[in-house]
């Protein structure tokens, strides 16, 4: 079992550092096979979050933690943001022209289509994503 946490804020520049992170850590864990999927998905959460999370340009903490328990990676991705469900976020259109297709929710898709599980829990003022993976480990 391993277990990591990382302090952000809701910047652009960040997500590079996220990525990285992540990257580190299934290098470590040996998770390479993963890693992709894994920085996909925090990635797309992070540039939800600074796009549409906040009502000010203030800057904001946000906790990503990752945990490893045999084959299943947990990624637990929390922010002070407005309240978001993924499970309430608009589908988006994935038939027909381009052009008739609104815009949105293929972030959110791609995360709930990765991951094994996505469980969304608001506490307090903060939301509090859970996500979990199996790894081929």
């Amino acid at each position: 079992m391993s277990a990591a946490s990382l302090t952000i804020r809701n910047d652009l520049s960040e997500i590079r550092r996220l990525s990285k992170w992540a990257g580190l850590y299934c290098e470590e864990n040996g998770l390479q096979t993963s890693e992709h999927r894994l920085s996909l998905v925090l990635e797309e959460l992070l540039s939800n979050v600074i796009a549409y999370g906040y009502d000010d340009d203030g800057e904001h903490e946000i906790h990503v933690e990752l945990d490893l328990d045999d084959n299943t990676l947990t990624a637990v991705f929390d922010d002070g943001g407005r309240p978001f469900n993924p499970y309430e976020a608009q589908k988006p259109v994935m038939s027909g022209p381009l052009e008739n297709r609104s815009v949105g929710g293929l972030g959110i898709h791609l995360i709930l289509t990765i991951m094994d599980t996505v469980e969304y829990a608001r506490i307090g003022d903060r939301n509090r994503t859970t996500m979990t993976m199996k790894t081929s480990s």
